[in-house]
Order: structure tokens, then C-alpha cells, then sequence
């Protein structure tokens, strides 16, 4: 094998094509073991579930990758499924409660990016302190929940098919999956957010503006966030002031799952992509192996565990080759 052939597959063994190839064993091994898990309603139940977790993946991956992290993205989702809620009781269609609440979801996002640029909080305890202020006052705004939706509420969910059998919340994910993917690939924005995950000071130096770059991540992160709290709570006739808590680590995991490093400045959307999917496997894999939903989130704390140990790792190994006489 000569050094042209050594190097372009050395281009393919990604992180990106490692973790396909997990994705693909995962789903032989449930071929296999888990009886029934093919069936067309559990594969269109999965695909709605990679729906939403992708589309906030995506906002998160923006965060992630300029060095910060939002751990209030399931708290605000809970609030924005209220908000689609309230809109879709009063008989409001899709064309309307769908803008509005992505539009809530970008000022409340905004706001997390606001207090980590303008007072200097660091972004784990700034989302920490919102995740707080929207798990309390969301219970004094609505006694418990909004219930007996009507059919225009939930339409998405239930009507609303592709060709009568995919979910058309998928066209939603289509759409937020390929600007992203040409998005980060392309736009000078994206090249802003690398360069602020790998050295904020020397971005600032080279004229991006930092923090206006991170109230911006954050704003687009929570109109996606609006996108997937319609989803989620179109898909019920009740929907809960705790629709979505907790659901943030998943979105996260999916990011770090992906190869986006936990310190910023690499990572690749698509990595994104194919750790979304092998997550929201996590738990009707679970229900079909026939073990116990109490492992569901040891699986994903795991899962979340190894993903930052690798990502460490991969930190330490590019700094050593940095501080190798030669290194780059």
C-alpha cells in the first residue's frame, strides 16, 4: 500500500465512519434479537422520535462547538411546548403556532446567551439558573397542563403523513438537516464558530465578534428548539409543564456522541446525524429486548460517559501532536 492509499484511508476512518459502522452492527444485533422491532408502527414511532432529537441537536451542536453548552434546552422546550399548547387550544393551525413558538424559543435562548456574553456567567451556570426559572414559574403560568387539544393541535402527529405512512414531522427535519449540514459547511458564520471554540481570544483578534457569535448560536439554537417542542407535543391531546425535562441530555449526547469536542472548535454535523439516530434506538431497543426501562438512562449516562472520555482523549492526542517538534 503505497502513502497516497495510507492517507485516504486514513481520511475514512472517522469518527464519523466508526460510528456508522456501530450504528449499522446495533441494528443487525436487533434484526436478530429483537423480535418485532421492524414492525412499520415501531419504525415510523422511531422516526419521530429522531426527528426532534436531531432538529435540537443541531442547535446544540452550534453551542457545543463555540466552546459552551445550554443544559436549559429541556426545561425551554417544556415551556415551548406550553406555548404551542396555549396557541393550539384557542384552534390556531400549524402555519401559525409553529413561527410563534420557534420565535419564543430564539428570545429565551437569547436570553441564556445574553447573560454568558454580557455578564460574563459561565454557560453551565447560566443554563443552570434557566433551567430553575423555567421549572418554576412554568407551574405558576399553567395548573398542571393544557388537555383535550383539538385535531388541528394534533395533526401533525397523527394525520399529517408522507405517502400515508411517514411522519411528517420528517419533512420538518429534512429541512432543518440539510441547511445545517450546507450551513456549517459553507456560510462565514460557521467558520466563526470553530475559530471561537478554538481560541476565543485569537478569534476576537482576528475581528469576529464573539460575543454577538454567541447570542446568535444560541437564538438560532432555540428557534430549533421551538421546532422540535411542536413534535413533541402535537403528539399527545395533553400536554405537561414537564413535557420535555431531562430530554437535554439527550440532545447533547447526541452532539458529543457525534464527535464534537466538549472543549469546541471540531466536530461535524453529520456526526451529529448518526448519533442522534443510534440514541433515540436506546430505549425501543430497550422495550423490545425485554429488559427492564430502568436501564434506559444507565444506557444513556454511559453512552454520554464514553463519548466525553473519547472526546478527552482526542484532545489530549492533538495537543501532544501540536507540542511535537514538527507538530502543527
Amino acid at each position: 500500500m503505497d502513502n497516497s492509499q495510507k492517507k485516504n484511508l486514513k481520511k475514512l476512518m472517522t469518527t464519523e465512519f466508526y460510528l456508522l459502522l456501530f450504528l449499522i452492527l446495533v441494528l443487525l444485533f436487533l434484526a436478530v434479537f429483537a423480535k418485532g422491532f421492524y414492525d412499520l408502527s415501531n419504525l415510523m414511532n422511531l422516526l419521530n422520535r429522531f426527528n426532534y432529537v436531531l432538529i435540537a441537536a443541531v442547535g446544540m451542536n452550534m453551542i457545543i462547538i463555540t466552546s459552551n453548552i445550554d443544559v436549559s434546552a429541556g426545561a425551554l422546550v417544556s415551556v415551548l411546548c406550553i406555548i404551542a399548547a396555549s396557541l393550539g387550544k384557542q384552534g390556531l393551525p400549524i402555519g401559525v403556532f409553529l413561527p410563534v413558538t420557534m420565535a419564543a424559543g430564539a428570545v429565551l435562548s437569547m436570553i441564556n446567551g445574553l447573560f454568558i456574553t454580557k455578564l460574563h456567567i459561565p454557560a453551565i451556570v447560566a443554563t443552570l439558573a434557566t433551567t430553575q426559572l423555567f421549572q418554576g414559574v412554568l407551574p405558576l403560568a399553567v395548573n398542571g397542563s393544557i388537555y383535550d387539544l383539538p385535531a388541528t393541535f394534533t395533526w401533525l402527529a397523527y394525520d399529517a403523513k408522507l405517502f400515508g405512512i411517514f411522519p411528517a414531522s420528517t419533512v420538518l427535519m429534512l429541512a432543518v438537516i440539510v441547511t445545517g449540514l450546507l450551513f456549517m459547511k459553507y456560510s462565514k458564520f460557521s467558520k466563526k464558530l470553530y475559530a471561537i471554540g478554538n481560541n476565543k481570544n485569537g478569534a476576537r483578534l482576528a475581528g469576529v465578534n464573539v460575543d454577538r457569535t454567541i447570542v446568535i448560536a444560541y437564538t438560532i439554537a432555540g428557534a430549533l428548539y421551538g421546532i422540535t417542542a411542536v413534535i413533541i407535543g402535537t403528539a399527545s391531546q395533553r400536554v405537561t409543564t414537564t413535557m420535555a425535562n431531562g430530554k437535554e441530555m439527550t440532545f447533547i449526547a447526541a452532539v458529543v456522541l457525534g464527535g464534537t469536542s466538549t472543549a469546541g472548535g471540531s466536530g461535524k454535523l453529520i456526526g451529529t446525524v448518526i448519533g442522534a439516530f443510534i440514541l433515540s434506538l436506546v430505549s425501543p431497543a430497550i422495550n423490545y429486548l425485554g429488559i427492564s426501562p430502568d436501564w434506559s438512562d444507565a444506557i444513556m449516562g454511559g453512552i454520554i460517559i464514553l463519548s466525553v472520555v473519547a472526546s478527552a482523549v482526542n484532545i489530549k492526542k492533538k495537543r501532544r501532536i501540536s507540542a511535537a517538534p514538527g507538530g502543527r
